[in-house]
């Protein structure tokens, strides 16, 4: 026992001589980070890391600010005199920094820098193998570059800050400038807080008497932070202006307090994806913040860790782990981690982003070396701004009640928050209209509340929820009205309405019994006016009578001279006479006309008559005869009071029924007044009830407005029988002093400027509805509208007939009589003949 003892010792005395121990410097500049021991635990605890390689740490802290020579010397030979592989260098990220050149030539290589960044002729000039975790100086200034010119500025006003770094970024892009036609001013922001404010205060003042809108901000996240806090105070974040911020810091920038500003901000982050190395991404614990210096540190941990897994075979590591280095490829914390041939990062991406309503940076796009720029289509490039100051990022809560055609829902219950899918109609068009351009969101829940009115001094309904604060607006397409002003406020009118009078659409169909326009042919003049033409037909008849028996130059009178036949004579009798004067009214003329100068004054006369009684007629025929019936003549509330034979009434919650009772002005007056005392029928309880009796026949209602919709698409058999009047404006409703006021009715005002207003009431309130082909028809004649003159085309045939009869039983009765009385006169003759023969003998 006690040798298989010493055996086990001796093997692994001999395994722990044979492991290979690594000392890996870690130089801290500025404050005291733990950072990198997190890492390495974390990459330790893993259990990925080679067990023939001990990896230990060797850390430092250097006060570079410090000018004392001596003690910063002894610092660093202290590190020196370890035998150290590689070096991790922390670099300094605050704002008074020096420049850690003279340190990095000091320190062993490789040197994995964790900093700001810095311009790719750093490691070159220092002669040093320095691989850089932070994109480059000159990497950043071509994104920024190429992100100017994506948005297509032609201005811009550059603020930048020579400390943490960003000085290299701001030399850059200003090198890539001078060679584009970017016209842009410069403000540095200096170190000193006095002068800080002074030169921001005057800067920020003439950009924006200079009308400047667009901005750059070349710096850390505490100095972007304080320059968008002075921007603030000048009223330069809002939907006009446009910010990039340069910084990869996202986690410093106090953006979200500017999120209800409307402001377009753009900003940037290392784009991480989810691979195989992305394992050690639960490297944070209470004290360790997400960022950026962080994420960068562990990237460092994780690239020594790559190194020397790719040399753990090899017998001089510590020789080596310099050009292993380069070899690496990971996607770390902070997006995928390669280096270039000059220690720079390579094969990364920058996310591009937008601040969004919520304050939160939203992905817009991204940059690469090799692709540039890609944005998603959707993003805008213009510059201008779709946000706006008070409503840019704020959610309305909003109350809906389903109105065809302003609100139309599907599949949501009443109480219920409906989602936009399930939404239709004009309303929420509008509402989708309004939210692109002022930045806000909506929701909307469902309720069958209407208005309501005020009832012991608390208003009830809809207006009751504003007035509660429980609703920003109301989508219902309600009208507006006076009485309540005292607790609303309503926007610039969406549309106009008015109350229609609805009528039976006229039946196209056959009906011989209805005798509702059977007479339609005869509508054309009044029956007074047929009466004084049948009277001066028969004036004509009977003078064209008189003068042919009693004028010597006419065919009577020349019959009797025997200048002309005795059949002759009988041309302008009582019945010939009548006969002529019927063919030319209705323009057949006659087979003779008048011989004497008297009878033609008379004939001539009566063809002047008839040339404008006839075209009068014709004139008007086709006009009354496109009227199906009586009723459907019935097209304004004058027509509707002058014709006592249709009863009419409206809905008794009507505002107009109010409006009817009340006024003096004619013929609305009448209209109440017949309500009154016909009040047991013409005011209805419910607005289904009107529809049902005007669908019956022989009654008008006076609906609302949004009618127009539903007859088009459920009452076919109605119509519209008047053009709207009592007309109101339809608009939103908002609690009195609603901040949202303003800006939506300048942007309805600029969607009524644009013609998208006039584009929404063509698709939803002038939509035709699946009723529409039985209007298509309106305006041409049916067979109803002949029925009439087909009826009397039928009497004068059956008529004829009758006649044609009675003149065949008349003929044969002559005849018959005729040869009775032949073979009687012939009998007489004969026995005449005998008698005498008898006398004479």
């Amino acid at each position: 026992m006690e040798g298989a003892m010493r055996c086990f010792v001796f093997l692994l005395a001999v395994g722990c001589a044979m492991a290979v121990n690594l000392k890996i410097g870690v130089m801290n500049l500025g404050h005291t980070s733990s950072d990198f021991d997190q890492a390495m635990s974390t990459i330790r605890e893993s259990g990925a890391f080679p067990k023939s390689l001990q990896l230990s740490v060797v850390e430092k802290t250097i006060d570079a600010a410090d000018n004392n020579l001596t003690s910063l010397t002894a610092d660093m030979a202290e590190f020196l005199d370890e035998d150290i592989c590689a070096t991790v260098l922390l670099d300094c990220w605050d704002d008074h920094c020096p420049d850690s050149s003279f340190i990095l030539r000091a320190l062993p290589q490789p040197i994995i820098r964790v900093g700001p960044p810095v311009s790719k002729d750093h490691n070159k000039q220092a002669d040093i193998n320095i691989l850089e975790i932070h994109p480059s100086a000159n990497q950043m200034a071509k994104m920024l570059h190429q992100t100017i010119q994506t948005f297509n500025w032609r201005s811009l006003t550059v603020f930048f800050h020579k400390s943490g770094g960003y000085h290299g970024v701001f030399e850059q892009l200003m090198s890539l400038m001078s060679y584009s036609n970017v016209y842009y001013r410069v403000a540095e922001i200096p170190n000193d807080p006095t002068a800080r404010h002074v030169q921001l205060e005057s800067f920020l003042k003439s950009s924006k008497n200079r009308k400047e809108k667009r901005f750059l901000i070349i710096a850390d996240a505490y100095a972007t932070n304080e320059v968008l806090h002075y921007a603030l105070h000048h009223l330069m974040l809002d939907p006009r202006y446009h910010w990039i911020l340069t910084t990869l810091e996202e986690n410093g920038l106090q953006v979200y307090h500017h999120r209800n500003t409307g402001v377009r901000m753009t900003l940037f982050r290392l784009r991480t994806h989810e691979t195989a190395y992305s394992k050690f991404v639960n490297f944070s614990n209470e004290n360790q913040t997400n960022t950026l210096q962080a994420a960068m540190t562990f990237d460092a941990a994780l690239t020594v860790w790559h190194a020397t897994r790719l040399l753990a075979e090899e017998e001089d590591i510590c020789d080596q782990i310099g050009s292993a280095v380069y070899k690496v490829g990971f996607n770390g914390r902070s997006g995928m981690v390669a280096f270039g041939q000059q220690g720079t990062r390579v094969k990364f991406s920058i996310e591009i982003m937008e601040l969004s309503f919520e304050g939160r940076p939203e992905h817009i796009g991204e940059w690469n070396e090799r692709e540039g720029v890609t944005l998603e289509k959707w993003t805008k490039l213009t510059g201008i701004q779709s946000t706006d100051p008070i409503l840019g990022g704020a959610e309305l809560k909003i109350l809906g009640r389903e109105k065809n055609p302003w609100l139309i829902v599907k599949g949501c219950k009443s109480g219920e928050v409906c989602s936009r899918k399930k939404l239709k109609g004009f309303l929420p068009d509008l509402m989708d209209h309004l939210k692109k351009r002022l930045g806000f969101t909506w929701v909307m829940n469902l309720t069958k509340d209407s208005m309501g009115e005020k009832v012991k001094g608390e208003w009830k309904g809809l207006t009751g929820a504003l007035v509660r604060g429980e609703a920003d607006t109301v989508l219902y397409g309600a009208t507006t009205r006076s009485r309540r002003t005292e607790v609303l406020e309503y926007s610039f009118p969406i549309a106009h309405q008015g109350y229609y009078i609805i009528i039976q659409r006229p039946d196209s169909s056959l009906n011989i019994m209805d005798l509702a326009g059977l007479f339609e042919f005869l509508a054309p003049f009044d029956i007074w006016v047929w009466a004084a033409i049948g009277a001066g037909l028969l004036a004509v008849t009977v003078s064209l009578f008189v003068i042919n028996w009693l004028n010597p130059f006419e065919w009577h009178q020349l019959a009797q001279r025997g200048v002309v036949d005795k059949e002759e004579g009988n041309h302008f009798n009582l019945v010939q006479s009548a006969w002529f004067t019927y063919g030319c009214l209705v323009g057949q003329g006659g087979e003779n006309l008048p011989k004497s100068t008297a009878g033609r004054v008379v004939a001539g006369t009566w063809w002047f008559f008839v040339l404008v009684t006839v075209a009068s007629y014709t004139a008007n025929l086709a006009a009354f005869l496109g009227r199906a019936n009586r009723v459907y003549a019935v097209q304004t509330p004058e027509q509707l009071v002058a014709d006592r034979l249709m009863p009419y009434g409206t809905y008794e919650g009507y505002t107009l029924l109010k409006f009817l009772q009340n006024t003096s002005l004619p013929p609305f007056r009448a209209m109440g007044k017949y309500m009154q005392e016909h009040s047991d029928t013409s005011i209805l309880k419910s607005k289904d009830e009107g529809l049902r009796r005007a669908s019956e026949g022989n009654f008008a209602f006076i609906g609302e407005p949004n009618y127009g919709y539903v007859l088009q698409n459920k009452w076919c058999n109605l119509t519209l029988g008047s053009a709207p009047f009592f007309k109101s404006m339809i608009a939103l409703p908002f609690p009195a002093g609603s901040p949202f006021i303003e800006p939506i009715n300048r942007a309805l005002m600029e969607l009524q400027d644009e013609g998208i207003m006039d584009n929404l009431r063509s698709k939803w309130l002038e939509k035709t509805g699946k009723c529409m082909e039985h209007t298509k028809s309106d305006g041409v004649l049916r067979i109803n509208n002949f029925k009439g003159v087909f009826i009397v085309l039928l009497l004068g045939i059956t008529a004829g007939a009758i006649v044609g009869l009675f003149e065949c039983f008349g003929h044969q009765c002559r005849k018959c009589i005729k040869k009775v009385c032949g073979e009687d006169s012939k009998n007489s003759e004969e026995n005449g003949t005998e008698l005498k023969m008898e006398t004479d003998i």
